[in-house]
């Protein structure tokens, strides 16, 4: 008899449930059919919600998914002279019997039936795996085909997992139809949502088997905020909804302004049979309600432009009305902002951060002056918006400079902050673009006892005419000058100042002075005591 002949062969079989629940029949892949191999196609999972994976079932290594209260039934071809030996929580039960051939009930061998095909059931008693291996004989050590059923808890299956179980902000293309999510990991920007646009949560519901969850299974969505949401793209009736998953690995959730142009913080809440599984917070930007113009000389450059160059800038930010920063929102610079001085304006237009104000250039002529600066834009609500009035101005480079410490005096280890003021030819603050040194004329600033906390640099540029440094204060008591020279604008200067300890040192002679006054002031004492007496 050849080897395919003596191994042990299983045909289809339906079986009863033992339980209430589904019974399900997958049929075996063509491959395995009637080749001699295991091929379990008649499975009852006993289950009331779902199915338990899908079976991988190749030659010599079957493997299907099953419930603790489930049941696999196999029926044994007539071949006389191999065995099935089973391993694990899981033992033999007869359904019938071939001639000559008995079995015990909890029996984990069955002789394969010589003249008469065998039907018999493996009964799961625990979880783990449970593995029937066949072989073509008694005395045989190879074995010929095996089969390996991962027996699972009941409560398992249909039961949300949160170990494998996701939700993530999206944006709407950033997800494949059908695509498993696999962590809670949010698209960089999803959470920021533009006025009138929707917001996605995308999500992957398993059990604790890892399989995706049935299609009974609810899921619901709440929102706060004066936000709707909805598992339908654009359909919103309200601050919550539900829907039943699925189960095709992925499913979405809207999120909208339940009025609109209405700036919303809100945070979504994922509901699974009632029971609240995971939250996301979320930006629903409301339409324009303010712009703002400011100075921004700690981004691009300040408000004092260079006459006949276009160095100048001034800040300016869109916010809604919860002050979240706008981004690419236009603008138009009033009439009355142009004059002689300030001729023209860069794009007024807020750039892509979503934290920062935006740099706006202007043209300076070859007149120093002022200019008041206003910008306005409409809103998705058509009410326009005006920003506050702001001042920017044109100068000259730095011609003069004066230096002036915070304090005269100073205690060991204080902090002194050297303020430079540089002026233009005609008295007006210097333009930001002026730098205090150059390589031909390079920044010296020092003094005894003072440590720069960050060194002055020849690029160190002024701001309305203002530059600081801050320098840690020595320990040596006396009297110092700091010699400060920017000899690219003026010539050097020298500030005084002095250095004292907290507590005031006292010399012999104040000692002896003191002692004198005091035998002067007890002899008095004793002068008055004598007066007295004499006069008693």
């Amino acid at each position: 008899m050849s080897t395919k002949t003596m191994k042990q062969r299983i045909a289809s079989v339906a079986v009863a449930a033992l339980t209430a629940g589904l019974f399900s029949v997958v049929s075996a892949p063509a491959a395995n059919a009637g080749d001699g191999d295991i091929a379990v196609t008649a499975l009852d999972y006993a289950l009331t919600v779902g199915t338990v994976g899908s079976a991988v079932a190749t030659d010599g290594a079957q493997t299907w998914t099953v419930t603790q209260s489930g049941k696999v039934t196999i029926t044994l071809d007539a071949v006389a002279g191999g065995y099935v030996q089973l391993s694990g929580p899981c033992y033999f039960v007869a359904s019938t019997l071939g001639t000559g051939n008995t079995i015990t009930v909890a029996s984990t061998r069955l002789t394969t039936p010589s003249t008469q095909n065998a039907v018999v059931t493996i009964i799961p008693t625990g979880t783990g795996n449970c593995i029937a291996t066949a072989y073509d004989s008694a005395s045989a050590t190879t074995a010929s085909d095996k089969l390996t059923l991962s027996i699972v808890a009941n409560t398992s299956v249909g039961s949300l997992s949160a170990a494998d179980s996701f939700a993530r902000l999206e944006s709407a293309s950033t997800h494949a139809t059908g695509a498993e999510i696999t962590n809670f990991g949010d698209v960089s920007g999803a959470s920021r949502v533009a006025n009138a646009g929707q917001g996605y949560v995308g999500f992957t519901l398993h059990d604790a088997n890892d399989i995706a969850m049935g299609a009974s299974t609810v899921v619901g969505c709440s929102v706060t905020g004066g936000a709707v949401c909805s598992f339908t793209s654009g359909s919103f009736l309200g601050a919550a909804a539900s829907t039943t998953y699925d189960g095709d690995e992925y499913d979405t959730i809207f999120v909208a302004q339940g009025t609109a142009n209405q700036a919303i913080d809100t945070v979504v809440t994922i509901t699974v049979n009632g029971v609240p599984w995971t939250t996301k917070s979320m930006t629903l930007l409301g339409s324009l309600a303010k712009l703002e113009l400011s100075d921004d000389s700690n981004l691009t450059g300040g408000i004092y432009g260079t006459i006949s160059s276009s160095d100048g800038y001034f800040g300016l930010k869109a916010t809604d009305s919860l002050g979240r920063v706008l981004t690419s929102q236009a603008t138009t610079v009033a009439a009355t902002s142009y004059n002689n001085s300030v001729t023209g304006f860069g794009t007024a237009t807020t750039s892509s951060s979503t934290s920062l104000e935006t740099s706006v250039s202007f043209t300076c002529s070859s007149s120093a002056g002022s200019s008041k600066v206003k910008v306005s834009a409409t809103n998705a609500a058509l009410v326009t918006i005006t920003s506050n009035e702001f001042t920017v101005y044109c100068s000259g480079d730095a011609y003069s400079y004066t230096a002036a410490l915070d304090k005269a005096v100073y205690v060991p280890g204080d902090l002194a902050t050297l303020t430079i003021t540089a002026k233009d030819s005609k008295g007006n603050p210097a333009s930001d673009a002026s730098v205090v040194g150059n390589s031909s004329y390079p920044v010296s600033i020092a003094a005894s006892n003072m440590t720069a906390v960050t060194a002055p640099t020849n690029t160190d540029k002024f701001s309305a005419g203002v530059k600081k440094y801050t320098f840690i204060v020595g320990s040596t008591e006396g009297a110092y000058q700091m010699a400060v020279s920017l000899t690219r604008i003026d010539t050097a200067i020298s500030v005084p100042f002095t250095i004292k300890g907290s507590t005031a040192s006292v010399s012999n002679a104040d000692v002896l002075k003191s002692i004198v006054a005091l035998i002067a002031s007890i002899n008095k004492q004793i002068q008055a005591l004598q007066k007295l007496i004499l006069k008693r």
